[in-house]
C-alpha cells in the first residue's frame, strides 16, 4: 500500500461516499488527516455535487423524523429509510422541529417549544455529526414590552469569499422595523447587523422562510394596496452583508384570491410559485440572479380537478425541487388538500405528469435535496 501514489490514492478516495470515508480513516494516521483535509474536503463534495454519486432527498416529516431517499444521477428515486436525528427532546408534546435551510451538505435544524427556540443545530446527516449553534440572546431593555420580541425567521447560507457558514435571524420591532443578525460559524458568534431597508413591508408570514442562492438570502415581504396585494423580493448577500431588492414577476395579484406564495431555490435559479386558490400553479425562474428582466415563466398547472359526479373538488398545489438531466422534466413535490404528498415527473414540453412510486414515502413531507459531504466532520456525533 505504501507504494501506491498519492494521487492514485487520491482519486479513489474522491469517488467514495463519505460513510466509507468515516470507516477509512481508521486505515492509518496519515488517512485520517487526508481525509480531514479541508484540501480533500472541498473537492469531494465538488465531484459529488458534479456526479450526483452521493445525491438523496431528505424528507422532514412531523413531528421531528427524518427519511433520506436515495436519487443518484440515472433520476431513480430508491426507498425512503429512516435517518437518525436525535437530541434529547424536553417536551415532545409541545415542541416543533422546523428545516431553516441547506448549504454544502449541512442541513440548519430549529426545535421550538410553544414558539420559544430550544435549539439551533448543523446537522450533517450523511457522516453523521452536528453542532449546536449558541441561541442569539438580546440586549437588555430599559423597560419591559407588553409585546416581547419574537424571533421571525431563520436563515442558512455558506459564504464562499470566506469560506464561512452563516446563520441570519429577523427579529420584529415595533412599527414593522426588523433588526437582523448573522452568526458565523467560523468565529462561532452573533453580531448585529443594519435593520432591513423595505420601509412599508412586512414579513410574508405565510412563506416564512429565506431561501439560500447564489451566495446570498432571500425572502419575501409585502404590503397591502387597497385590494391588492404588493410584493418584493429582499435578499442579504452572506459576504458583504448589503441588501438588495426586486419585485416578483407577477404584477397584479388580487388579496380576494387568498394567494399562497413560496419563494425557493431550483438548481441555480431564485424560483417562486404562486398558487392560486381555486385556480392555478405558476412557477417563474429567474435566469440572470437579480436582473428583474430574466424572470421566466417555468409551468402553468390546473389547480383543480372534479374528482366525481357529486363534483368532489380536489385543489392540489405544486413546489419543483429539481431539473432532469436534460432539463426537460421537472421534479414536483404535489400536495392533495394540504393532507397528502407525493412525487411526481412533470414533463415542461408536453405538460403531462408521471406519478413516482416510492417504498416507505410519509403521508406529509418537507423535501431538501441533499448531497453527500464530509463538512462539519470535527462536529459531535449524532446520538442514536
Amino acid at each position: 500500500m505504501l507504494n501506491i501514489p498519492r494521487e492514485l490514492i487520491w482519486d479513489i478516495l474522491l469517488r467514495l461516499q463519505p460513510k466509507d470515508l468515516i470507516r477509512y480513516r481508521c486505515v492509518s494516521k496519515a488517512w485520517y488527516a487526508f481525509i480531514h483535509n479541508q484540501d480533500f474536503i472541498k473537492p469531494h463534495l465538488k465531484r459529488s455535487i458534479k456526479t450526483n454519486s452521493t445525491r438523496t432527498i431528505l424528507l422532514h416529516t412531523t413531528p421531528s423524523h427524518f427519511l433520506s431517499l436515495p436519487f443518484d444521477n440515472d433520476e431513480k428515486l430508491g426507498t425512503a429509510t429512516v435517518v437518525r436525528f436525535s437530541i434529547p427532546s424536553k417536551d415532545p408534546v409541545r415542541e416543533t422541529t422546523v428545516t431553516v435551510g441547506y448549504a454544502n451538505g449541512l442541513v440548519c435544524i430549529r426545535n421550538c417549544i410553544d414558539g420559544d427556540i430550544s435549539y439551533v443545530t448543523l446537522w450533517n446527516p450523511s457522516i453523521p455529526k452536528l453542532k449546536k449553534i449558541p441561541i442569539r440572546t438580546h440586549e437588555p431593555r430599559a423597560q419591559p414590552s407588553p409585546n416581547p420580541e419574537r424571533l421571525d425567521i431563520y436563515g442558512f447560507g455558506y459564504d464562499s469569499t470566506n469560506d464561512d457558514y452563516k446563520l441570519v435571524g429577523i427579529i420584529r420591532k415595533p412599527a414593522d422595523e426588523y433588526e437582523v443578525s448573522v452568526y458565523s460559524l467560523k468565529a462561532n458568534s452573533w453580531k448585529r447587523i443594519q435593520n432591513i431597508p423595505c420601509c412599508g413591508f412586512s414579513l410574508f408570514a405565510p412563506s416564512n422562510h429565506m431561501v439560500f442562492s447564489r451566495g446570498a438570502l432571500s425572502w419575501l415581504m409585502w404590503k397591502k394596496l387597497h385590494e391588492e396585494l404588493q410584493f418584493v423580493i429582499v435578499t442579504l448577500d452572506l459576504t458583504s452583508e448589503k441588501y438588495r431588492e426586486f419585485p416578483i414577476p407577477v404584477d397584479r395579484i388580487d388579496d380576494i384570491e387568498n394567494p399562497m406564495l413560496e419563494l425557493d431555490a431550483l438548481g441555480d435559479y431564485l424560483c417562486i410559485c404562486v398558487n392560486r386558490f381555486m385556480n392555478q400553479c405558476d412557477a417563474w425562474i429567474m435566469k440572470e440572479y437579480g436582473v428583474t428582466e430574466s424572470w421566466s415563466l417555468l409551468y402553468s398547472i390546473d389547480a383543480v380537478d372534479i374528482i366525481d359526479m357529486l363534483y368532489t373538488v380536489e385543489f392540489r398545489t405544486y413546489k419543483p425541487l429539481v431539473f432532469s438531466k436534460n432539463g426537460k422534466t421537472v421534479l414536483l413535490k404535489m400536495s392533495k388538500n394540504f393532507k397528502s404528498d407525493s412525487l411526481v415527473w412533470y414533463d415542461l414540453e408536453k405538460k403531462s405528469f408521471k406519478q413516482v412510486e416510492i417504498s416507505g414515502l410519509p403521508g406529509l413531507f418537507k423535501p431538501t435535496i441533499c448531497w453527500g459531504s464530509l463538512c462539519l466532520l470535527d462536529g459531535d456525533p449524532v446520538i442514536v
